[in-house]
């Protein structure tokens, strides 16, 4: 008798038991899990709420200068080529002449625009130009262009021009890879310099 109460006593329990216990628990754990993470989901579609918000891709406005050039007596007309060499978008350009002769910049006309701000849209793969006359300038004029920080494709250069048949003149001339970036504050170019026009 003894020794059966012995052996039964020994015997390990049935095998199953202890594993299906820690089994169940852990079946529970993921049951409760998948439905908070469908609850949170449902929760997300609900509100609108986006899993992740992309950083929008402002386009700045930046503005190049030619610095203030010694007009040559010979130049009549400071001329802008604007080249987009971008083969699908169009892009817009502003362009500005300032005599500054007298210590502070006067904004001159340009043509064909008929305006002291010029506004030149290109299309993809085109090119125009804009020019001011000058002749009016008594020592040192600058030319201004503004483009967004995106363009590019796109090349600009400013020419110092005599009367017919318009030929360069000797330094009034700048290419692109020569103009200056202005950084900082300054008059906008958009919405008025502050000049005397």
């Amino acid at each position: 008798m003894s020794n059966a109460i012995k052996s039964s006593a020994s015997k390990p329990p049935r095998s199953g038991y202890g594993k299906r216990a820690v089994g169940g628990s852990v079946q529970r754990m993921r049951t409760v899990s998948k439905s908070r993470a469908a609850a949170t989901k449902s929760c997300r579609q609900q509100k609108g709420t986006p899993r992740f918000r992309p950083r929008a891709r402002i386009s700045r406005r930046i503005v190049f200068s030619t610095g203030i050039l010694r007009r040559n007596p010979c130049t009549a007309f400071a001329l802008v080529d604007l080249a987009n060499l971008g083969a699908t978008v169009a892009r817009r350009m502003t362009v500005q002449v300032f005599d500054w002769s007298r210590g502070l910049p006067v904004a001159l006309k340009l043509l064909p625009c008929n305006s002291t701000r010029c506004f030149v849209s290109l299309a993809p793969g085109t090119a125009d130009f804009v020019y001011a006359d000058v002749t009016g300038v008594e020592f040192k004029y600058e030319v201004r262009i503004s483009k967004a920080s995106v363009n590019r494709n796109v090349i600009l250069n400013v020419s110092g021009l005599s009367a017919e048949p318009m030929t360069p003149q000797t330094g009034d001339n700048v290419l692109h890879h020569q103009l200056f970036r202005i950084t900082g504050r300054i008059g906008s170019i958009e919405s008025g310099c502050g000049c005397r026009s």
